[in-house]
């Protein structure tokens, strides 16, 4: 009820924002807007977001292999985990919700929570890494095929290889990072805290494990796709809305879109009590958009009703993936008693 005000809040303050700029459209252009969508992109947003999902859990199966775990889930068991996670991530603030996927691993298939936080941890640092990778490319397609000032490439550039370093760097330092907190718990001499700092340690381990199977090249290529499947979804749900309602929106080049969305992402992972990101996000793109010259008015409606199209597909999909989990441990644990 928290986040729900909260949004709701967010969202009141940014229509005051742009009604007293005398810009704000009625009620009918709400409803308008929903009637011109392209429906047809729409279901090409639904099917690219099945295949991103399916990519993502081959990226944990192959994480929690590289650990050297005996017993890993199967790609089934691994996606509807994954389709759950996509939901739970949304809904609760500040990537909270990522705890579902240890949860869900722990308590159905016994995954050790140390595993389970190591793939979380390579599988963020990696998401950057390729968000970063993707950057630099549209920076360089920007430079390409536009006019832009060699100064804001250059700073774009230098930006995005300092992301790259520093992802890099929070990989390969992981382990001395882990050691070191570690013994800082003991020095407390508190038992809880010791017990926690050889938690961290289990979770460095499992990190070194996988950077000894060399998969960090596979499981790159594969954040690679996530991202270029992820935007390529979200621009096909941005056509879908623009086309007819918006087409100075829909003019747009791809390498000026995908940014905008990159900042309505930023700000709906920022730690703020949110209900599945509504206000945050819109706002983050209202900041980015706005750079571009358009009316306050036309980015907060489009916004709005791209995340609220967004979130019905991931939360139906997600209740599909949360529904599926629950029948498929169920079952195992009918067999297991009638064994």
């Amino acid at each position: 009820m928290l986040s729900i005000t909260f949004s709701f809040l967010i969202l009141f303050s940014l229509w005051l924002l742009v009604s007293s700029a005398g810009t704000m459209k009625d009620s009918a252009s709400f409803t308008e807007t929903f009637r011109n969508i392209t429906w047809g992109l729409v279901i090409l947003y639904i099917i690219i977001s099945i295949l991103g999902t399916w990519i993502r859990a081959l990226r944990y199966r192959t994480l929690l292999k590289a650990d050297g775990l005996v017993r890993v889930p199967g790609i089934g068991f691994m996606f509807l985990v994954t389709l759950s996670r996509n939901m739970f991530v949304d809904m609760v603030p500040a990537r909270m919700g990522e705890a579902s996927y240890v949860i869900m691993l722990n308590s159905a298939y016994s995954v050790p929570v140390a595993a389970c936080l190591s793939t979380l941890f390579i599988s963020v640092v990696l998401d950057i890494l390729a968000l970063a990778i993707l950057l630099i490319f549209l920076v360089l397609l920007s430079l390409i095929a536009s006019s832009e000032s060699g100064i804001t490439v250059y700073n774009a550039l230098v930006a995005t290889s300092l992301i790259v370093v520093a992802a890099g760097f929070m990989v390969f330092a992981a382990v001395p990072l882990s050691k070191w907190f570690s013994r800082m718990m003991n020095a407390t001499g508190l038992r809880i805290l010791k017990r926690f700092g050889q938690f961290i340690i289990d979770v460095g381990a499992s990190i070194r494990r996988v950077q000894m199977r060399e998969l960090l090249s596979l499981t790159l290529s594969q954040s690679l796709a996530l991202r270029v499947i992820k935007y390529g979804g979200l621009y096909s749900l941005y056509l879908a809305v623009t086309t007819v309602n918006f087409p100075e929106f829909a003019a747009l080049p791809l390498w000026k879109v995908i940014p905008a969305f990159v900042s309505a992402e930023a700000a709906a992972s920022l730690p703020l009590p949110t209900f599945m990101s509504f206000g945050s996000y819109e706002g983050g793109g209202m900041l980015a958009f706005s750079v571009l010259g358009f009316a306050a008015a036309e980015i907060l409606l489009l916004m709005f009703v791209i995340h609220l199209l967004s979130q019905v597909v991931d939360y139906t999909l997600g209740g599909i993936g949360l529904l599926g989990f629950f029948l498929t441990t169920n079952k195992k644990e009918a067999e297991v008693t009638n064994e």
